[in-house]
């Protein structure tokens, strides 16, 4: 079922059924969707370059713009080099096109996005899955499954969408430690909102690059369209060589292109908004946590909200339309069990939307 109409306006806002409401939900969280850099380098490269590359990037569709936004992403998560393409969704079965014959065996967060599920499958490999977030769940999974010379590779999402929960990615270092594993961390919720620079949940975590591959898109933090997968020259070379759902693909609209890379470049000489986003995030989750509310406290943007009672829900449904918020209650993969309220900060959130967005919230208690 599809979601109702909404037009954006003003960036913080959106029009339903006529009427102009405060906008918590969505994945645009520093707004760059609207920046007026972002939307101006788009327009000017339409008009320059077209909107298409006309091919795949490894016949005739390799335009300079992709290059020079690969190295821009490069720069920002400080990896060897990059690779950008046409969805979010395809990052792990690209990703996974590339390295599946370095791995035996797929371990999988039983609460994985279905990108990586879908990936998964993909290929003929065993695949076992562990409690949401359970640190032993994956010691245990693997002490089950993992014999001689297995090489494990353990997949989770980075920011679990729905909640925001971030895995204790220190925690499965450790355990993989023993098995010659790696992690895949499908980051797409993570980048430009998480770590200390914002270069994802395995920096939020401290563990080392060596332990992972990172996937991820450029629509969430970077508010573009797109996908990305940060990684060293050998592992991209992988995926030109390897991946036919990269090889298969048109390259990124060119002007989507020139838009993701003003946005990069904006937040690099802009990390303070991460941080502010991440102070903003923790405090407000706090005061929820304080009034009884079971939210993860982490420095993820998305808050889960619900009473866990359909009569409540609905009565905070009523209660933040007649205090003009959108009342964003989803039944989204992940979500608590009857649905929740996904609201998700943005970097130009006041501190007036945020005490009007408690405020209602705990009226409905």
């Amino acid at each position: 079922m599809l979601g109702p109409p909404l037009k954006f306006v003003d960036r913080n806002y959106v029009i339903y059924q006529g009427r102009k409401l405060l906008y918590f939900g969505g994945i645009d969280y520093h707004r760059m969707s609207s920046h007026p850099e972002v939307l101006k380098a788009f327009s000017e490269a339409a008009f320059e370059y077209g909107l298409s590359s006309t091919g795949s990037r490894t016949t005739t569709g390799n335009h300079p713009l992709h290059v020079a936004l690969e190295k821009e992403i490069a720069e920002f998560f400080e990896s060897e080099s990059a690779v950008v393409f046409a969805s979010g969704y395809l990052s792990n079965i690209i990703l996974l096109q590339a390295i599946s014959q370095k791995h035996d065996l797929f371990v999988l967060d039983s609460l994985t996005h279905p990108s990586i599920v879908d990936a998964v499958k993909l290929f003929d490999k065993e695949i076992v899955y562990f409690e949401h977030l359970e640190t032993q769940g994956l010691k245990d999974a693997l002490q089950k499954h993992a014999k001689a010379h297995t090489r494990p590779l353990i997949l989770t999402d980075g920011v679990f969408p729905s909640r925001g929960e971030i895995p204790p990615l220190d925690e499965y270092a450790e355990v993989i430690s023993d098995y010659g594993a790696k992690i895949l961390i499908d980051d797409a919720h993570a980048m430009a909102t998480v770590g200390a620079t914002g270069k994802g949940s395995w920096e939020d975590k401290n563990i080392a690059r060596e332990l992972i591959y990172q996937t991820g898109t450029l629509s969430k933090g970077f508010g573009v369209y797109g996908g990305i997968i940060p990684a060293n020259r050998a592992e991209v070379g992988a995926t030109h060589e390897n991946s036919q759902a990269f090889i298969g693909c048109t390259g990124l609209p060119l002007p989507l292109a020139a838009a993701a890379i003003r946005s990069i470049s904006y937040i690099l000489s802009n990390r303070g908004i991460i941080r502010n986003l991440q102070k903003r995030s923790l405090e407000l989750k706090g005061k929820f946590r304080q009034v009884g509310f079971d939210v993860p406290l982490s420095a993820s943007p998305i808050i889960s909200i619900t009473h866990y009672d359909e009569k409540r829900n609905k009565r905070l449904y009523q209660i933040l339309l007649e205090n003009e918020i959108y009342p964003s209650f989803l039944t989204y993969p992940g979500s608590p069990l009857g649905g929740h309220f996904r609201f998700a900060i943005s970097s130009l959130h006041t501190e007036e939307h945020l005490d009007l967005l408690f405020r209602s919230v705990l009226s409905s208690k």
